[in-house]
């Protein structure tokens, strides 16, 4: 299992975003990945996996019929707002919407 999520990891690398199917295995059986959130697409879950020594992440979304995987510029557990800025400013945008309604 770990040698075909690398495998993954390496290609989505390589080539962008991925599609892989489901029979691949969970991320989680991997040892590498770790449940996370993600962008509201309609997926059933959100995987990340870090990569010591670097500031990208890798970003698995898991729908139904199978898993897209893809690099993050930045990680958003070791630069949050470059992440924000970089990989998903449309979440950044939302901030004062959603800070406006908690109030």
């Amino acid at each position: 299992m770990f040698d075909n999520w690398n495998s993954a990891c390496a290609m989505a690398m390589a080539f962008g975003k991925i599609d892989l199917p489901k029979s691949i295995g969970s991320p989680m059986n991997s040892g590498i990945f770790y449940r996370s959130v993600g962008k509201m697409r309609g997926q059933i879950r959100d995987y990340r996996a870090s990569v010591d020594g670097a500031t990208f992440g890798i970003h698995v979304v898991e729908f139904l019929d199978r898993y897209e995987v893809h690099v993050d510029r930045f990680d958003p557990y070791k630069k949050p707002l470059e992440h924000l800025i970089v990989d998903s400013p449309d979440t950044l945008m939302k901030i004062p919407i959603l800070i406006r309604i908690l109030k």
